[in-house]
């Protein structure tokens, strides 16, 4: 009686894992055209997400957003870069051929939340990244004149 209660228990469990990943759509697929592409599935009924240190959509397709930093009309002249990119430990902003007089940095995350900000004492500045978490930053280099360049960095 045990052995038939215990079999029993096993093959429903089993059952719910076997089905735990399905989920139904009505149709997807993919559009193509002159700015780009995009693929997307209809039907799908419910989804949860849930925060925490990260963010984790349960789902069939996810989405995938890249970011394109544009020039504004107040851009900055000054010869900068920013390297390595992506980083785990730290990124270097370089200076060339121009003073660091009156720049200063700031570190935003992809919320735009403001981390860090300091003045630019040299013409190699290190802004120490190892104890955020991995994900997307922005660095802005402004000058006092509210000229600024901004940098995207992928933090591993």
């Amino acid at each position: 009686m045990t052995k038939t209660i215990f079999v029993i228990c096993c093959l429903l469990g089993l059952g719910t894992v076997l089905f735990a990943q399905k989920g139904t759509v009505s149709t997807g697929g993919t559009a193509t055209g002159a700015g780009g592409s995009v693929t997307y599935t209809i039907g799908e009924t419910n989804y949860i997400t849930a925060t925490g240190a990260g963010q984790v959509t349960q789902g069939l397709q996810q989405p995938y957003e890249i970011f394109t930093i544009i020039a504004t009309a107040n851009e900055l002249n000054v010869n900068l870069s920013l390297y390595p990119n992506p980083t785990t430990e730290n990124v270097v902003i370089r200076v060339e051929g121009s003073s660091v007089e009156n720049l200063r940095y700031e570190l935003y995350d992809i919320d735009g939340r403001l981390l860090a900000t300091s003045k630019m004492e040299s013409n190699e500045t290190s802004i120490l990244m190892r104890d955020l978490a991995s994900a997307t930053y922005f660095v802005k280099v402004i000058n006092e004149k509210n000229e600024s360049k901004n940098f995207k960095i992928n933090k591993n």
